[in-house]
């Protein structure tokens, strides 16, 4: 399947520096892209409808309307998470495979198809890899945002090739609930060896929404396995305004060293983007060392959480023994906390914004 966009930016389509305390509600495309109010009240509203699961508050609230997800590649959480969404508020969905529509270069148009889905459905929800645009930098983050371009509905970014917008917000979420605070917490954002090259989507939303909510932020991965500069940047901008920090390490020690929330992900090369031959020759020597382990948690805080969003290889990225740790890590609770954030996305997309 060949998709082309019309939409070269590796970014969104607006400019970073056009984003901060702009509210952007028809679309959920990147967090940055909306006021941090706004996405606080998202996060308590998320709260409400998690103690509120059993009662009646919400039920029925999306009655008659409908969710159409796009997939272009596998899911678990995410394709779950927001199909229970929809049926615990009244509404309903549909799963589309994306090898499965008239979409692409050689079919249908993004226009085309955005504008007729726009017809039948209340909101859309897609979820692009980088191996469909065959790992070409913003390719598929650009293809999504031709859709939202076109449709006349929500579109909800399920995880494109730089961004992860409804894991990253439903981490913040997680870590409120457990450190009830973000100033003063320290966020280690450590890169974990995978067999193969990973898409930047998660970091980047990690990097942005912490630095965006005043945690201190250290960014811990081995040499040439830096982040995107702009989302840096960015996420400086951030931590200035914030009043959080951001730095970073090569050091595994200094990056766990007294941290409160230690995140654990994988992430590619820029350096040998789309190479993976080459990538992998400066990724397998840090196959011993950059695995998450007791070890390293132990430099934490006794208190610290372990947090990770699901997948993950064990005993490869993170050991069992992190993994299974009753005391640091919260990996269900942050992957239950995907369902509560994104039921309270899809009432703000559908009921408030109509108000």
């Amino acid at each position: 399947m060949k998709l082309k966009s019309s939409t070269p930016s590796c970014m969104s389509r607006t400019a970073w520096n056009d984003l901060e305390g702009v509210s952007m509600p028809k679309d959920f495309i990147t967090t940055q892209e909306w006021d941090l109010n706004d996405l606080k009240d998202l996060i308590k509203l998320a709260f409400d409808m998690k103690t509120h699961r059993l009662s009646s508050k919400y039920d029925e609230s999306l009655k008659k309307k409908t969710l159409v997800l796009i997939f272009f590649n596998p899911s678990t959480r995410t394709r779950i998470s927001f199909e229970v969404a929809m049926h615990e508020l009244g509404g309903h969905s549909i799963f589309m495979p994306a090898d499965k529509m008239w979409i692409g270069s050689q079919s249908e148009s993004i226009k085309d198809t955005a504008k007729v889905i726009s017809r039948y459905a209340d909101v859309i929800a897609i979820r692009i890899f980088p191996n469909v645009t065959k790992w070409k930098l913003g390719a598929s983050h650009s293809i999504l945002t031709e859709f939202a371009k076109w449709a006349d509905v929500p579109v909800i970014n399920l995880e494109d090739d730089m961004f992860h917008p409804c894991q990253g917000l439903a981490d913040m979420m997680t870590i409120k609930e457990l450190k009830h605070s973000f100033k003063g917490k320290k966020l280690t954002l450590s890169w974990a060896y995978h067999p193969k090259p990973l898409p930047l989507s998660v970091p980047n939303s990690v990097l942005l929404n912490a630095t965006r909510f005043g945690l201190d932020v250290m960014v811990t991965h081995p040499p040439d396995f830096d982040l995107s500069p702009d989302v840096i940047k960015q996420a400086r901008e951030n931590a200035i305004k914030s009043g959080g920090r951001l730095e970073f390490t090569t050091s595994l020690s200094e990056g766990y060293s007294d941290s409160d929330i230690i995140y654990a992900k994988s992430w590619g090369s820029l350096k040998y983007y789309g190479n993976p031959k080459e990538e992998k020759k400066i990724r397998q020597p840090h196959r011993q060392e950059w695995i998450c382990n007791k070890k390293l948690i132990a430099l934490s805080k006794p208190d610290s959480i372990f947090m990770h969003c699901l997948p993950v290889r064990r005993n490869v990225v993170v050991t069992d023994g992190v993994l299974d740790d009753p005391t640091h890590s919260k990996i269900y609770l942050q992957a239950e906390n995907r369902l509560h954030l994104q039921k309270a996305l899809l009432f703000h997309l559908l009921i408030e914004m109509r108000f």
